[in-house]
């Protein structure tokens, strides 16, 4: 959950600091080198923070088809455990 949180509190931010630079450039000629430079650093790192969501959000999916499957082993041993103690008993 505060993987999630981060990453669009991230995405959120840097779409903020784009939207203000390119009003601050607005009346300008254009923007300078520098807020280029910053505009394309904040892009990559966008970039980077929704990937790296993107691969966390994978992991997560196989945690739980990992544990989905230990609770379905689970269930199924518990069953002929039960079995297996009801067929115990009938032979006393």
């Amino acid at each position: 959950m505060s993987l999630r949180i981060f990453g669009k509190r991230s995405v959120v931010a840097l779409s903020a600091t784009a939207l203000i630079l390119s009003l601050s450039a607005g009346c300008s000629r254009g923007p300078s080198q520098k807020e280029r430079s910053a505009l394309e650093e904040q892009r990559q790192a966008a970039l980077s923070a929704e990937k790296k969501l993107a691969d966390k959000k994978g992991v997560i999916n196989q945690l739980e088809q990992k544990l989905a499957k230990g609770k379905a082993k689970k269930q199924a041993l518990e069953e002929k455990r039960s079995a297996t103690k009801a067929n115990l008993a009938n032979m006393k």
